[in-house]
């Protein structure tokens, strides 16, 4: 196969051939071992290039033939400094892989199998690769570079790898030499305008850095754009390297970590000396290089490899690396006797410039294309062994001071420096994959191309240029949220595919702005910006009041006579802790990979602001206050969003993801309330000792509260209300039915005497399917706490269901642990009523724990966090997805914030009213044991109904409603990705989605240890539109689950005897069988004051807040166009639907399982 005409075949893999390369590789090696000498390489090298070319299959010929061409290449090159310097009589040596050998010990031949090692493309850590790399791949890695340099573009205004520099303007004259190719942009006689910036890789100019020239060269509507820098090779040569390469920078001041950079490779050595210059005299005596190649095409269609570099017209001696300094390059910073200022060559050059022109020849080596060139030609140390040609005659004659005018170009997209600006006839050479050298240029591109875009938002918006050519007016509604509004001041940029505004402050003399449910419109003249892309809003300290924060509505932009106006839905709070830019691109909605290069810049800036820095307030944490101390539970938990204090507590978490004013007041209130009742009801004696069960109903008096299922408490002990409860109660998800009894469950047709109603043996009941079981097995050596002093213990229980044949599923057997025999023998309704009473309270006990702790908090609460965090952190407001999920994730994270607070914190409304809390660690080694028994493929409901053979149990109303629920909101979820991806490839190429996937993976499960799936199976990557599809039903379809496992808590845990959070005493053994009484049952209940604290408890989890909102509305709604509101009403149709058919159904039950109707689940977890 061949792209750019270069042969990217794969190399064979043929036996004979193999072993030739091995044999070739054992003899590099022995000669190795023995410190062969540089002589006995050349010998070999010869030989075996004698061997290669005897080969029969052409391929294999060339691959070994290449090999042994990349040793001689590195190693004998003649287009180095070194090479050039000795051509100019100076003495000079680069000592880099000399250096190397003393600090590593290497003799010659160790020394060529390193550098072998290094450009064979069979190597262990190849520099290149024939094997063809997907575009998306490709650019997800110059993403990554662009997310690492956005910010600082922004903030400095300035080169991201080149901060410090000064530029400087003049005219070139093309004066090609003769037999150089030509393209019409060389063959001009007119003058061309330059500009060039000179730049350092750090802000000393005495310091031994690399030193960068940037030429853009106008003629015209032409433009060329190039990218040099000192030194004829480089110390990277593509991604790879290039990461090496920037980590290495990010060690300043660490000279062991450099040190390590340079020992790594003999390459690194050696190319860093080229490259960097120590304190030179001026940037005029300096040789800049671009150092990959371009492709020119002339007019006739032939074709030439081209390099660029720019020398001084007069020439001189190198400036070139001293030895001593060669010998520590770890120490990089400045001599400490050079007094010189920090900006000494900006200043030699601008004095230089101020008394006459500073001329450069812009010069070209260039190569006719075979299409036969191996991957070493493309490589930065390549001798093309062809004469530089003069191309042009630069003369250089004054600076510009303001240096942002070298990026604006008068365009909000101009940029220059970019390899990837070019006239016709010159382009980048398309890379095979990330490996090739070919990468940089085209990654060099498009960096550079984003990070111009938003230094020119920054330039425009601080211009001092007072143009008013057009009117922008701004409307600015504030939402009706209790304090919503704010007396700080604000401002707003409006940025256009052309160009942006200045910053403009929003003010209405004489009027309070920005007040709450305020709708306020602003107006002010400025330039002509094109169509209107995005805006950036600020909220600043005003200094006559007090820092208020702030929720957004929406913003309306609209350019006077346009007709039309600009929406930015945003309905979300914003306060003053970051200095950086709030972008708000939500007036379209759009994958990033459609949007146009403006926009995707500047939606790169908004994610990376949201996950890749330091002054992000969207991080992972792993950090649990537990009493007074912080406890990593990265191994046991899934991350969540780090809290920013010590605390670690709700009032500190950052504003955009709090609860409403008013809802967290409601919740205050509640728990206000119900603490000030239990203390009456104290003084009252309601504490005192209870007599009988229907005592207990005194604390469901205390908290009130009227339900449609209430008729359960008349029937509460009997065995068919066990089973209603087991299957449309509060803890619907474990009943299973079974084909055989296990082992350590070993119930007998003597236990199931006299209960069985169809008479057939228990063996044929459970042939029929008439048989079922939940087994607790999950809490088996979980720890339990203390209550007065006294040990508190907990069943592991196993329970056998029967459905007899008025189809009334009851309990008939039940094992509270999880080896049989007398200490935990089985428990029968044959067994007297109290003893069977007894038995049936240690199970709920259990499943009290199991509820609360692992179906409701670990599996709808805790692991939908990290696709909540992942999705804040990765998507911009105008991805479709973000619009979609926003409203069902928002509150999430406050919630789980204060249950990490107040829940499961020692002392915490958990730890009083659990088994498993009470000061014991029984809550963390719960839900930590709730993820190693789960994983993504569980969270699909629908199927693990199917799973747990449950399908054709009668009276399961909680199956019947899920299922329905399932299907509605999947075929939602469907319709949504259907609108916005035409294909399989969309999801692919969409890089915000993929980066929240991985993100989740990595950051939200990936931390976690003996997991049965690695980050509980969760994809680290989407492939199709069905696992989209798939993705986001798990987690639109947990609010659902939620709805189930909660809701129903206060109503079922109300009455202590009926769920029991907490039990006293011990299990009963086979020695207490038939010694249970009323007084042994009660004793072993909680205390009036424990029921409380539980009830009080299960209130505080289940109120829903006067400002819910609930699946079927959304008064937040981000979308713009009508045909994703016209699919969520297609969504409400069926919920209406099922709505009706719940109902319907609930007029003929007793008991009615209102839980499931969709006016009462809410838009996503936020109790």
């Amino acid at each position: 196969m061949a792209r750019n005409g270069v042969d990217t075949t794969p190399f064979s893999s043929k036996n004979e051939e193999a072993k030739l390369r091995g044999q070739f590789w054992i003899r590099l090696a022995s000669m190795g071992e023995k410190a062969g000498s540089e002589k006995e390489l050349l010998e070999l090298l010869q030989e075996w290039t004698e061997i290669f070319d005897n080969l029969e299959t052409t391929e294999e010929r060339q691959e070994g033939l290449d090999m042994i061409s990349n040793i001689k290449e590195i190693l004998y090159s003649t287009s180095t400094m070194e090479s050039q310097a000795k051509e100019r009589g100076q003495e000079w040596s680069n000592l880099g892989r000399k250096l190397f050998q003393e600090h590593t010990g290497s003799s010659e031949v160790q020394m060529a199998i390193k550098l072998a090692m290094d450009f064979s493309p069979w190597s262990p850590a190849p520099w290149t690769s024939h094997i063809t790399e997907s575009l998306q791949s490709m650019s997800a890695k110059v993403r990554q570079f662009n997310t690492i340099t956005l910010l600082p573009a922004w903030k400095l205004q300035a080169h991201p790898t080149h901060p410090a520099g000064m530029v400087v303007k003049g005219r070139a004259v093309m004066e090609p030499d003769e037999g150089l190719p030509l393209i019409d942009f060389f063959t001009s006689k007119e003058e061309i305008e330059v500009q060039a910036r000179f730049s350092n890789g750090g802000k000393d100019d005495r310091s031994t850095i690399f030193r960068g020239c940037s030429l853009k060269m106008r003629l015209g509507d032409q433009v060329l754009d190039l990218v040099f820098n000192t030194g004829s090779v480089c110390p990277f040569e593509n991604y790879l390297t290039f990461v090496f390469v920037a980590e290495a920078n990010k060690q300043t001041g660490n000279d062991e970590a450099f040190k390590k950079f340079l020992l790594s490779r003999p390459a690194n050595w050696y190319n860093v000396v080229e490259t960097l210059v120590k304190a030179p005299s001026s940037y005029s005596r300096l040789q800049y290089y671009i150092k990959f190649p371009l492709l020119l095409t002339e007019a006739s269609g032939v074709e030439h490899y081209c390099k660029f570099r720019i020398v001084p017209a007069e020439e001189g001696p190198l400036e070139l690396m001293p030895e001593e300094t060669q010998r520590t390059m770890w120490n990089r910073n400045a001599d400490k006797d050079d007094k010189r200022p920090i900006d000494y060559l900006r200043r030699e050059m601008k004095k230089r410039l101020s008394e006459g022109t500073v001329q450069f020849k812009l010069e070209v080596i260039s190569k006719e294309k075979t299409g036969n060139e191996s991957n070493i030609f493309f490589h930065p140390s390549s001798d093309w062994k062809q004469p530089w040609k003069t191309l042009a005659l630069i003369n250089l004659t004054e600076t510009v001071d303001d240096e942002r005018m070298w990026w604006g170009d008068g365009r909000i997209g101009g940029w220059a420096g970019n390899p990837g600006d070019l006239p016709p006839g010159l382009s980048i050479i398309e890379p095979v994959n990330s490996q090739d050298a070919n990468w940089i240029n085209w990654a060099r591109s498009e960096i550079y191309r984003a990070n111009s875009s938003i230094r020119n938002v920054r330039r425009f918006a601080e211009s001092k240029e007072n143009v008013k050519d057009v009117k922008y007016i701004v409307t600015v509604t504030t939402s009706d949220i209790k304090y919503s509004g704010t007396d700080d001041n604000v401002s707003i940029i409006i940025v256009g595919d052309k160009a942006a505004t200045n910053r403009q402050y929003l003010d209405t003399k004489l009027y309070n702005d920005f007040e709450r449910g305020d709708t306020t419109e602003y107006s002010f003249l400025d330039r002509e910006i094109g169509n209107i892309e995005y805006i950036i809003m600020k909220k600043e300290d005003s200094k006559l009041t007090i820092e208020s924060e702030w929720c957004i509505e929406k913003v309306v932009v609209a350019k006077d006579k346009s007709g039309y106006d600009i929406k930015f839905p945003f309905f979300q709070w914003l306060n003053n802790a970051s200095p950086d830019p709030l972008i708000i691109a939500s007036n379209r909605t759009c994958l990033p990979q459609n949007e146009s290069e403006i926009r995707s810049s500047v939606r790169l800036l908004e994610t990376s602001l949201s996950s890749h820095w330091k002054e992000t307030k969207f991080k992972w944490s792993y950090d649990l206050k537990t009493g007074d101390n912080i406890e990593d539970v990265r191994e046991h938990l899934p991350g969540f969003l780090k809290v920013h204090s010590e605390e670690k507590t709700y009032d500190e978490l950052d504003s955009r993801f709090q609860w409403a004013p008013e809802h967290y007041s409601e919740y205050k209130n509640l728990r206000r309330t119900l603490a000030m009742t239990g203390i009456t009801s104290t003084i009252k004696g309601l504490f005192d000792p209870i007599n009988t069960f229907e005592e207990y109903k005194d604390v469901v008096d205390e908290i009130p509260e009227e339900s449609a299922e209430a008729a359960w408490m008349d029937n509460w002990d009997s065995d068919e209300e066990f089973g209603r409860q087991t299957m449309n109660g509060m803890h619907p998800v474990n009943l299973h039915r079974i084909k055989e009894l296990p082992e350590k469950f070993p119930v007998t047709e003597a236990h199931m005497e006299g209960i069985l109603q169809r008479g057939l043996t228990l063996q044929e009941e459970i042939e029929k399917g008439n048989m079922y079981m939940i087994d607790l097995k999950i809490l088996d050596g979980i720890s339990t706490g203390t209550y007065e002093d006294q040990k508190l213990f907990l069943a592991v229980p196993m329970v056998l269901f029967y459905l007899p044949p008025n189809e009334k599923l009851i309990p008939v057997a039940i094992q509270l642990g999880q080896l049989p025999g007398t200490d935990f023998p089985i428990w029968t309704p044959n067994d007297t009523r109290e003893d069977w009473l007894l038995a049936k309270f240690w199970f709920r006990n259990a499943d009290a724990q199991v509820s609360q702790l692992v179906t409701h908090l670990a599996q709808s609460h805790f692991i939908l966090e990290p696709f909540a965090v992942g999705m804040f952190r990765s998507l911009s407001l105008a991805h479709p997805i973000h619009k979609l999920m926003k409203e069902n994730l928002k509150s999430l994270i406050a919630i789980d914030t204060k249950a990490r607070e107040v829940l499961i914190t020692p002392g915490g409304v958990g730890d009083v009213s659990l088994t498993v809390g009470h000061g014991s660690n029984g809550i963390i080694e719960t839900l930590t044991k709730a993820y190693q028994n789960y994983s993504y493929k569980g969270m699909n409901y629908k199927n693990d109904l199917v799973q747990r053979d449950v399908m054709e149990l009668p009276g399961y109303h909680h199956r019947d409603d899920s299922i329905k629920l399932w299907d509605a909101t999947l075929s939602y979820m469907q319709d949504m990705v259907n609108h916005f991806y035409d294909s399989d490839s969309d999801v692919i190429e969409d890089w915000e989605v993929q980066a929240w996937v991985k993100d989740v993976f990595n950051n939200g499960f990936g931390k976690m240890k003996n997991l049965q799936q690695a980050s509980i199976g969760v994809p680290s990557s989407l492939a199709t539109k069905d696992e989209l599809v798939e993705y986001l039903q798990t987690i639109f379809y947990t609010t659902v689950r939620h709805a189930f496992v909660d809701f129903y808590f206060f109503e079922y845990t109300r009455f202590a005897p009926n769920s029991p959070t907490v039990l006293r005493g011990k299990l009963p053994r086979e020695e207490d069988r038939g010694l249970a009484t009323m007084e042994t049952l009660l004793a072993s209940l909680p205390t009036k004051k424990q029921a409380y604290v539980a009830a009080a408890t299960s209130k505080v989890l289940t109120t829903l807040a006067s400002d819910e909102v609930y699946l079927r509305e959304t008064p937040n709604w981000m979308f713009l166009k009508e045909e994703p509101r016209k699919v969520f009403e297609k969504f409400v149709a069926k919920l209406d639907k099922i709505e009706e058919e719940i109902k319907s159904r609930n007029k003929a039950l007793a008991i009615p399982y209102t839980v499931l109707q969709p006016s009462r689940i809410t838009a996503g977890v936020s109790i």
